[in-house]
């Protein structure tokens, strides 16, 4: 029988009291405690990884199995530091800790992102210390929904702007900024190690973010373990693990927990963040800057309103009520799950929609379709409702993620969350314009020859090469817009050289071959509208160009350095 976390904890009296609580504690504040002999083991593989401490701290130290069990591997331990906000943990950890004569326990009831590590640094230098333990599996806006005060002082360090921070990238792993904490203050205590259990997006984001931050870490590597098997819980996890000194390093090594088998070195190569440094040398030809401007689909947050079937031949809504509409406001509807494997060229959904632009007030929804205006008011209590801080200060019943691209006839599409890629080419559906949700993302196109060799680009072996060396497979988001904005499809025609496509004409070819190089053809300028870069398409930019698209494209390749550089960031 497979041991379970609560048999592992109901084994060892000291957790015994508490199991029957962290089942409804884990989902809320990411408690999840380490089992006794799981902490045995991460103790073993940090020995045998050279670590001999004098000093153990544990910065949310919970019911002490990282304590007990580093008083049990390390026979060098002198003093035990522990910190935790929960007091009933921190009272049974008092009462069933067993130490010997000369070890010295320091247990502390505090928040750790309140807590004064000046007077434990002063005690502590020069001596040989490890930082250890499993801090909260949970963001801070999962944390913030729960009530929880218990959360880091709120401040921008990515340098996440305006709509990004609103619509997740200013989202963060707590034990992220526990991580981040230990690092600033213990920075000049040359040698001490850093070991936590952490997802493994936290490993990713500190390896990302220390450059601009300045950490000087070294020795970064992380062990992945079967987070099922170890917590009952359903994420990619890892031991990692680093040091603080005077040396700095921007490459993670990344093993096997199990097996100490090497998997892949990931990091920053030649100042690109890469998921696999071996891969990314065989496909960086092509990492440049997009001369089309990748785009995500629909934001709307209400399905139940928005989201629609087709019924007996009747357009149904999430209540299963008819939806009587004007035609002109209903469009077909393609989801991560209709395009993750290929998109059939049928769709199960359809999406009603307010406006085609967010500038476009909802009076002229009441004069123009007065239908749908009549159906968004029956809903208003639900539109109204929607959470998120982006519909604040917006027209009522408003969309995101609208705009001249998203009513294209042609689109390449690719959902941002299955593992196997795959670029799909859409066409109108019935004369309609196929809408995404903003689980995907889409490069629209007026012409289909331009659409069908850009979906052939896309699927190239050297542009899957490519992406495999960018994405990470445990992320929620396999695939992100910043990652589809690095491929330089000048640079792949050029590599593939001559092209043939079915249905597509060498001419075509030859002024696509012009167009993705930022030439203009003459008498073209309507087929082209739209499509090139330009400084308002930019991602993360200010206030948006005045100048028209097709004029502003020669200044892609002076603004690609700015984009690279754009931080990126993970999903959760």
């Amino acid at each position: 029988m497979q041991k379970t976390k609560e048999t592992a904890q109901m084994e060892n009296p000291a957790t015994a009291a508490f199991a029957g609580r962290l089942p409804e504690m884990r989902g809320e504040f990411g408690d999840w405690q380490t089992g006794y002999d799981f902490a045995c083991a991460v103790c073993r593989k940090l020995k045998d990884m050279g670590a001999a401490p004098e000093v153990i701290l544990e910065p949310t130290c919970g019911l002490g199995n990282f304590i007990r069990a580093g008083l049990a591997i390390f026979d060098t331990i002198t003093d035990v530091y522990g910190i935790e906000i929960y007091k009933p943990y921190l009272d049974e950890l008092r009462r069933s800790l067993v130490v010997k004569e000369n070890q010295r326990i320091h247990l502390y009831h505090e928040d750790i992102f309140a807590f004064d590590f000046s007077e434990i640094k002063k005690q502590l230098e020069g001596k040989n210390v490890l930082i250890l333990g499993n801090p909260p599996w949970v963001t801070n806006s999962e944390l913030g929904k729960n009530g929880s005060t218990n959360l880091p002082q709120k401040y921008n360090y990515r340098g996440t702007k305006g709509i990004e921070a609103i619509t997740g990238k200013g989202n963060f792993d707590i034990a992220e900024s526990i991580c981040n904490l230990l690092i600033e203050n213990f920075a000049s205590n040359e040698g001490t190690r850093i070991a936590l259990l952490v997802k493994n997006s936290v490993v990713k984001n500190i390896l990302i973010h220390q450059r601009p931050q300045g950490y000087f870490i070294s020795h970064v590597c992380q062990y992945a373990f079967d987070a099922k098997k170890e917590f009952d819980v359903s994420v990619s996890a890892s031991l990692f693990s680093c040091t603080i000194g005077k040396e700095k390093t921007d490459i993670c090594r990344y093993y096997d927990f199990y097996t100490g088998a090497f998997q892949k070195s990931y990091g920053w190569k030649n100042d690109r963040f890469v998921s696999d440094i071996e891969e990314y040398d065989k496909a960086a030809m092509i990492d440049g800057v997009s001369e089309l401007v990748w785009r995500s689909g629909v934001k709307h947050d209400c399905s139940k309103v928005m989201e629609l079937i087709v019924r007996s031949g009747r357009y149904e809504n999430g209540f299963r009520e008819t939806v009587d509409v004007e035609p002109v406001c209903i469009y077909p509807l393609i989801k991560s799950s209709d395009i993750g494997n290929g998109f059939s060229g049928e769709v199960r959904k359809y999406i009603v929609l307010p406006h085609r632009s967010l500038a476009e007030p909802n009076s002229a929804m009441k004069q123009r379709t007065p239908l749908t205006y009549a159906y968004f008011e029956k809903y208003g209590q639900l539109l109204d409702g929607r959470k998120s801080s982006i519909y604040k200060g917006k027209p009522r019943f408003c969309v995101f993620g609208l705009g001249d691209y998203s009513f294209k006839p042609y689109k390449v599409v690719v959902s941002s969350f299955y593992k196997n890629i795959i670029f799909s080419l859409v066409s109108p559906i019935n004369g309609q314009s196929v809408m995404l949700d903003d689980t995907c993302y889409m490069l629209g196109f007026d012409n289909w020859a331009f659409a069908k060799i850009t979906h052939h680009l896309l699927n190239s072996p050297v542009v899957m090469q490519f992406i495999s060396a960018l994405c990470f497979t445990d992320a929620k988001r396999v695939i992100n817009c910043e990652l589809l904005m690095r491929i330089d499809l000048s640079k792949v025609l050029e590599i593939i050289g001559d092209v043939t496509i079915e249905g597509v004409t060498a001419s075509e070819i030859d002024a696509y071959r012009v167009f993705i190089n930022g030439k203009e053809l003459p008498g073209q300028n309507d087929l082209f509208e739209g499509q090139r870069l330009n400084a308002k398409d930019m991602p993360f930019q200010g206030q948006p160009s005045k100048e028209p698209a097709i004029s502003t494209f020669p200044r892609a390749k002076a603004l690609k350095k700015h984009l690279c550089d754009v931080q990126l960031s993970f999903d959760y």
